[in-house]
This record gives C-alpha cells, sequence and structure tokens, in this order.
C-alpha cells in the first residue's frame, strides 16, 4: 500500500472516530455468552417518567412519547424525566370562493422539553419540535370534527418522532460517559 493511500485511509478514520451517529436502537454492546444484542434505550425502557399531561393535546403527544421511550413497559425507579408543555393551533388554509367557508385548515402541534437526569434533577437536553399536518374541512360536522382529531394525533405521533430524535442521541452519550454532560440545546 503507497504512502498516499494510507494517509488517506488514516485520514478517513480519524473522520469518522467522531461520529456518533447511528440507529436509535442499533446495537450497542453483545453478550459473548449468549450473543443477545443490547442497546442503550432499549436497556431504558421503562427507567424514563413523563409528567402528566394537562390538556388532551398534551395527552396525545405523551401517549405517543411514552410508547415510542418505553413500549409497553411500565415506569418504575426512573432514571430520566421529560418535562414538556404542548400547544395546538389550527389555521385556516383555503376558503370556498363566493361562501367563504373553510375547506382546507393546518393543524400544527408545537412542544418545549427538557429532559432531566433524576439523580441531581439536571437538565441535560431542551429545545422545541414542531409538526404540521394538514386536513380538509367539510361541511358535515362529524367529518369535519373527526378530521382534527385525526390531525391532532398524527401531529402528535409526527412531534414525538421529533422529540425522539432530539433526545436519543443524548441519551447515548450519557450511558457512555461517566462524567455529567452539558445540556444539549436543540
Amino acid at each position: 500500500m503507497s504512502s498516499p493511500s494510507r494517509l488517506v485511509l488514516l485520514a478517513a478514520a480519524v473522520a469518522l472516530s467522531g461520529c456518533t451517529a447511528g440507529p436509535l436502537y442499533g446495537t450497542t454492546s453483545v453478550d459473548p455468552a449468549t450473543g443477545a444484542r443490547r442497546s442503550v434505550l432499549t436497556e431504558l425502557r421503562g427507567r424514563i417518567a413523563m409528567t402528566p399531561a394537562t390538556t388532551r393535546t398534551a395527552q396525545v403527544f405523551r401517549n405517543a412519547m411514552l410508547y415510542k421511550l418505553n413500549g409497553s413497559t411500565p415506569v418504575a425507579g426512573a432514571l430520566y424525566e421529560l418535562r414538556y408543555t404542548v400547544s395546538g393551533t389550527d389555521q385556516i388554509a383555503a376558503v370556498e370562493a363566493g361562501t367563504g367557508t373553510p375547506s382546507a385548515a393546518l393543524y400544527r402541534m408545537t412542544v418545549d422539553y427538557q429532559l432531566l437526569r433524576t439523580a441531581d434533577m439536571a437538565p441535560i437536553a431542551k429545545g422545541q419540535r414542531f409538526a404540521v399536518v394538514p386536513y380538509d374541512r367539510t361541511g358535515q360536522l362529524f367529518a369535519a370534527s373527526r378530521a382534527v382529531v385525526d390531525a391532532r394525533n398524527q401531529a402528535g405521533e409526527a412531534v414525538a418522532e421529533r422529540v425522539l430524535g432530539a433526545i436519543a442521541p443524548v441519551l447515548q452519550r450519557e450511558a457512555f460517559t461517566d462524567a455529567p454532560a452539558a445540556v444539549a440545546k436543540n
């Protein structure tokens, strides 16, 4: 192998060594005896608590987030707590010509979150995420109200996925370092 190709290979190795990106539930360790694969996030199932919801919109987000964090495992002995504030807005996007009746709308859900380490209640991540979901508004009362509910549910799922994408790397870093991490603002 020539010297320039070794240099390129060495440079690539150094550049990739700082990369912390990987699958959220990717394998972080393998048990040599059994071959069982484990990851930080699967080991934290049931160990991440969330504050109670105060509105229906917050409950939609909370349900989606709890399932993404803990699966069906009940929370016991929480190591982390996710605090959040949720707001939802409905904005008319289109109106029918002549009647001025709304025909399309956008539902926007915004979540401000803060992830705390319960051992010392220190914040390790905080930020804001949002999702926008379009839906049709019709003159039929049931169809229009059901469309809003469906849009809110879709927005809750989408914003929960975005919050998970923001806090998962912080949780993985926490698992691999003994020193407390600085607050990650996303």
